[in-house]
Parts: C-alpha cells; structure tokens; sequence
C-alpha cells in the first residue's frame, strides 16, 4: 500500500494540525490523528459500500449520535472540523468504556458491542490476546497494528521510504449565515472562487446552504 500511504501521507498536511489541535481540546491523544488515515486516507468525501463517509468514516448513526446531521442538503461527516470533534468525542467514550486505547481502536472498527462480547465470551481484557484467540474479524485484528505502523510512518516517514512534500494546511475563517444562501452569491472576486468555498465546505451536498434556526 506504499503508494496509497504516500497520497495520504501528503493529504494529511491538510488536516493534521487542525486535528491535532482538537484532539489536545478533547484529551485525546494526538498520535490518533492517523487513524484517519486508515479510515479514509484523508479524504473528506470518502464513501464505504456499508454507508461509512467521511474523514473519520461515521456510519449515519454514529454521526447523529454525535451531532452530525446528515440529510439531502448537508453531510456534516464531510466537515473535517465538526467530524473530528465527533471522533474525539466518540475516542473518549470508547476510552472510558474500555481503559483501553488498543481496544478502544478495535471498537472504533467493529463496534464497542462486538468487542464487549469477545472479552465476554473469552474472559480477556487485553486486545493482543484477544486478537491472538481468533474471536475477533480479521479486519478488526489488523486494525490496530494498522494504525500503529501510521503513526510511526507519520512521525519518520524518510525512515520507512516516503519523501513526503506535504499540502498546506488549510486557511480558513468561519461565517455564520442566519438564512440559506447561494455560494455563489458569497464569491467576493479574485480572492474567494466558487471552486474555493465548495472546497472548504465538502460536507454541502448542494449549491445552497442549509437552513437553521440558530444559523449556519
């Protein structure tokens, strides 16, 4: 998979320190940031066959559960920022149930009642043995070994063979809108493009913004 790491590896620099700086919000670690990667490869509009989108890849009620709203309109699982507050949070729920980082990134893959009846069923608490006694999906079992080997190539990736030259992060202010509006009708000349603002919202699925009592 060199050459998908490497595409992510440059994507990254897109997202890392707005993720990183969330993350240190919400106590979670930082090296979790390359969770993403495995998930999606940074790819904001990332779409599974099981309906998993996004960045950190939420399932539709996953997302509600943590306040994206998803609809014909808008896909906030598409929104970098208001998505990674949801995997943070989403992080340290797993965290508090498991006090466990290694399984709570296997939850974070099957789900925590999967991982809850594994540890059940075979009275192990510890996701190497776990993983170890077979009751786990394979994918689950290579998950975090996964996300561990990224988080190593993120910290050095000259070390495993990745001259890496990585995009800007993105710039970006936020403007509170109190009714639906074209983007169109926001371009400001040279200096904000169409192009530009359906860019820095991926999560809008049309050229109008949504409607919201408390704005948008």
């Amino acid at each position: 998979l060199h050459d998908i790491i490497a595409r992510g590896l440059v994507r990254s620099g897109r997202y890392v320190s707005m993720i990183h700086r969330v993350f240190e919000e919400e106590g979670i670690p930082k090296d979790l940031a390359q969770v993403a990667m495995i998930e999606s490869s940074f790819i904001p509009r990332a779409h599974s066959p099981k309906t998993a989108h996004g960045i950190w890849q939420f399932m539709p009620k996953t997302g509600r559960q943590y306040g994206l709203t998803c609809n014909a309109v808008v896909d906030e699982r598409s929104d970098p920022e208001k998505a990674t507050r949801a995997a943070a949070k989403h992080l340290s729920y797993l965290h508090e149930l498991f006090h466990d980082w290694y399984l709570a990134l296997a939850a974070y893959n099957a789900g925590e009642g999967r991982v809850l009846r594994a540890m059940e069923k075979t009275g192990l608490t510890d996701f190497w043995q776990l993983a170890a006694s077979g009751i786990l999906k394979a994918q689950t079992v290579n998950y975090v070994p996964a996300v561990i080997a990224a988080t190593l190539i993120a910290k050095n990736p000259l070390h495993y063979g990745f001259e890496v030259e990585y995009e800007k992060p993105l710039e970006y202010e936020t403007l509170l809108l109190d009714r639906p509006i074209r983007l169109r009708h926001l371009v400001t000349g040279e200096n904000v493009s169409l192009e530009d603002l359906q860019r820095l919202n991926p999560e809008l699925r049309t050229e109008v913004t949504p409607r919201s009592a408390e704005g948008y």
